[in-house]
């Protein structure tokens, strides 16, 4: 009987952690409202230090200050982009034929990389991903190491790669491989009760934590979870702009693209205080 009440007791209280941390106070501040020229086709955004750069699929991009909202508008000799990254202020790229552009060492393969079509950027060099398989391409290589099986995969500093997948047991897990696909540890498995859609990871947190996006029971959450198998807080996110809508500033906030109640796109900056313990 002892036995039932503390398992009974423990139940409502982990219930009550995640209630209160989906229901935390979370301060929204607009910084910009994006133009009309770029959200008309949004693609995604990313920040670097106190920039967010957001771009249309006609290679059309704002850079926004954080700080002053200050806005400017650019472009890049490409069309029909799919998805971008910032590597220290410059733009690399991938495009609908698979071929990636702007920002790329002179030794790479510039493609096709058939189905990817997402690009992340990190110190090793860059994963492409979003099909049957991802590619590793490391800064000095001429060709690209395939990771067979990695839909997801998101890089992170020293070489290690975040994926999500289906385990065994059919619940969901994220693990850390390293950049030619070999697990290096079994992180977090998520609950039989996690069946996600609109599921996306990153961007990576400040120390290199994973950030879950997936509509569950027709809601958006966030989720953030460190490389010690702990979830640090879960979130009810804005309703999906486009692909890589959320993003981290400087100061550990989310920078966050949203509809006003006009249906303008904006920039916005959210911040909260996750619970302590």
């Amino acid at each position: 009987m002892k036995n039932k009440i503390y398992f009974l007791t423990l139940i409502l209280f982990l219930a009550s952690v995640t209630s209160s941390i989906l229901a935390m106070d979370i301060k929204t501040e607009q910084i910009a409202k994006i133009p009309t020229e770029i959200s008309s086709s949004i693609i995604g955004m990313r920040v670097e230090k106190d920039l967010a750069f957001v771009m249309s699929s006609e290679g059309k991009y704002a850079t926004i200050n954080l700080k002053s909202g200050e806005t400017s508008i650019s472009c890049i000799n490409a069309s029909n982009v799919l998805d971008f990254d910032i590597v220290v202020g410059k733009i690399i790229y991938i495009d609908n034929r698979g071929m990636i552009g702007g920002h790329v060492f002179p030794k790479w393969s510039k493609g096709p990389y058939n189905n990817a079509c997402y690009i992340e950027a990190c110190d090793q060099g860059v994963v492409l991903s979003g099909g049957n398989s991802a590619y590793f391409l490391s800064k000095n290589a001429t060709s690209s190491v395939e990771l067979p099986g990695f839909y997801y995969a998101l890089p992170v500093n020293n070489g290690f790669i975040w994926s999500m997948s289906i385990g065994k047991d059919k619940h969901w897990e994220a693990n850390l491989f390293d950049c030619f696909g070999n697990l290096m540890g079994k992180v977090y498995k998520f609950s039989e009760y996690f069946e996600p859609s609109n599921l996306e990871i990153g961007p990576q947190g400040i120390d290199g934590e994973l950030l879950v996006s997936a509509t569950e029971n027709s809601n958006r959450t966030l989720a953030l979870i460190g490389n010690n198998g702990r979830m640090f807080w879960k979130i009810n996110g804005p309703k999906k702009v486009c692909n890589r809508d959320v993003a981290f500033g400087m100061r550990d906030d989310l920078i966050v693209l949203d509809r006003n109640k006009d249906g303008e796109i904006i920039l916005s900056r959210w911040t909260f205080k996750t619970p302590e313990g």
